[in-house]
């Protein structure tokens, strides 16, 4: 049904870009701010495209299909799990926060994209310069770091994703400017951001900024040799990286030396001898039903179960890794349709050239992220991954239909 006429395309495309810079500065907010923009953008693009063209055509975007399904599937495993209704509802509403996506990045216009992409480089800048400013005592108590610098659990660790992102999208804005000062600025954010990176005490960034690099290293549209070049450099950096930083270098010690003394019992303490015994008691209950998994939300419920009370992992919510809480929850057709997911979207961003990168560059983290984090039944993961893949799918859905990045302007 049509919005009255005083509602202009015009008023939505603005309302949209304005939602969508506060989209980006929410990324580092408390989780309350992100629901609120991501459910406002997601409402605001089903007005604009019925508004527009009389229907919301949900079926354009590669990833709408395979998210449909994918949601559909696991809604659909709520039928044989022994999950109450209240959590039932609950597991399926976070992951139907990956259908507004492909929603959001149909009606978002490219210059609202762009301008967001820089706002959330920006952000990144902010809580850089926050994190240097921490160990120099710089910074007065205030309720406005909790979700930053005094992070925890989580939220900490998805900070520290969003920085590595925060770094190559900087660097890939530097290659969009025309003049050398625009240039310089955004390497010097990226350089702002990557320090912040450095100093903060999570592995994930760390271990995906790399990926993230080499993954448009291999995709950018330039000679094979050059791309080969750039990949040899991406390494070389974070070889360079390791050696220059006793932080990075502590923190990996720390966790191989966590993986070397993991013993198979339910009093294992630290943090990677608590993902091992994850991965070891979530595949055994993989193996128990591979087909179909045992429903929706049934992965606590099991886990209390077989895991001894009064541990520290007993009261773990999720595995902390995604393709296995889909497999346990429904079985290998719904980590297949994951995996179709994903490769949608780096298939659609690979044709697109260079507005394509920053998509392949979201879609790498997520992929990778999802090895040791819950990325789409964790909102504290999916909530900014999403808003940013969101942003970076518009920027090449429109340069597919012929049209021109904004994001060097």
């Amino acid at each position: 049904m049509r919005l009255p006429n005083p509602v202009t395309d015009d008023q939505l495309r603005r309302w949209l870009s304005w939602v969508a810079i506060a989209m980006s500065w929410a990324i580092y907010l408390p989780l309350g701010a992100k629901y609120a923009t991501w459910l406002l953008a997601a409402t605001l693009s089903v007005i604009a495209l019925t508004h527009r063209d009389g229907r919301v055509h949900f079926w354009r975007g590669r990833v709408a299909l395979p998210a449909l399904l994918l949601v559909g599937w696991l809604g659909l495993s709520g039928l044989w799990s022994p999950a109450p209704y209240p959590l039932l509802a609950a597991h399926l509403g976070h992951y139907a926060l990956l259908l507004a996506m492909p929603l959001v990045a149909a009606a978002m216009p490219a210059p609202a994209a762009a301008a967001a992409l820089r706002h959330f480089c920006a952000a990144s800048g902010v809580v850089g310069l926050l994190l240097l400013m921490e160990p120099l005592s710089l910074l007065p108590p205030s309720v406005l770091l909790h979700s930053t610098v005094d992070a925890e659990g989580n939220q900490r660790i998805a900070n520290s994703l969003m920085l590595a992102l925060g770094v190559a999208l900087s660097l890939w804005q530097a290659t969009q400017a025309r003049q050398f000062k625009p240039r310089l600025a955004w390497v010097g954010l990226a350089a702002l951001i990557g320090l912040g990176l450095a100093l903060q005490d999570r592995r994930t960034g760390l271990l995906t900024l790399p990926l993230i690099l080499l993954a448009w290293s291999l995709a950018a549209p330039i000679a094979l040799w050059r791309r080969f070049v750039l990949a040899l450099l991406v390494g070389m950096s974070a070889v360079g990286a390791w050696q220059v930083s006793d932080n990075v270098r502590a923190r990996f010690d720390e966790g191989l030396r966590e993986l070397r003394q993991y013993q198979s019992t339910d009093h294992v303490a630290n943090s990677w001898g608590q993902r091992m015994r994850m991965v070891e008691v979530t595949g055994q209950m993989v193996a128990e039903a591979p087909l179909i998994g045992h429903g929706l939300a049934s992965w606590r419920l099991l886990w209390r179960q077989r895991v001894q009370a009064g541990t520290q992992l007993h009261d773990e919510t999720t595995p902390h890794n995604e393709y296995l809480l889909l497999a346990q929850q429904a079985g290998l057709p719904a980590v297949l349709l994951l995996l179709w997911l994903m490769a949608a979207a780096a298939h659609a961003a690979w044709q697109s050239g260079h507005a394509g990168i920053p998509s392949l560059m979201i879609w790498t983290s997520i992929a990778a992220a999802a090895l040791g984090n819950a990325v789409l039944r964790d909102a504290k993961f999916s909530l900014p991954l999403l808003m940013v893949a969101a942003c970076c799918a518009a920027l090449h859905r429109v340069t597919s239909q012929g049209g021109r990045t904004p994001a060097g302007r």
